[in-house]
């Protein structure tokens, strides 16, 4: 996929600001598992804004776009999220158009 260049400054500034950690677990990531993920997807009229993007890591965003109830169960299983965490993971769902994953413990 094409990105725009303001959706790759943005990125890297986020990478910065957040100093290279998930904005979900606070995990040190590492080239390989970097994502930058729409809070509302471009499909919903999302843009590439910097206030609509987000660095966390691979599985957190698998987890966040997961439809699959076994999918969801072994990415909670494999990242062991706190209370708190699972509230940012569920709101950034719903921004996303998906279920919460409370529906599927």
């Amino acid at each position: 996929m094409d990105e725009t260049v303001l959706y790759n400054d943005n990125r890297i500034s986020l990478y910065c600001a957040q100093m290279g950690r998930c904005a979900v677990t606070s995990e040190k990531l590492e080239i390989g598992t970097i994502h930058c993920h729409h809070k509302t997807p471009r499909k919903n009229g999302g843009t590439d804004a910097y206030e609509n993007l987000l660095i966390v890591s691979d599985t957190v965003h698998r987890l966040i776009h997961a439809t699959d109830p076994m999918k969801i169960r072994k990415y909670m299983e494999e990242l062991k999220l706190t209370e708190k965490q699972m509230k940012k993971v569920d709101k950034y769902r719903r921004l996303a158009g998906v279920e919460s994953c409370s529906a599927v413990r």
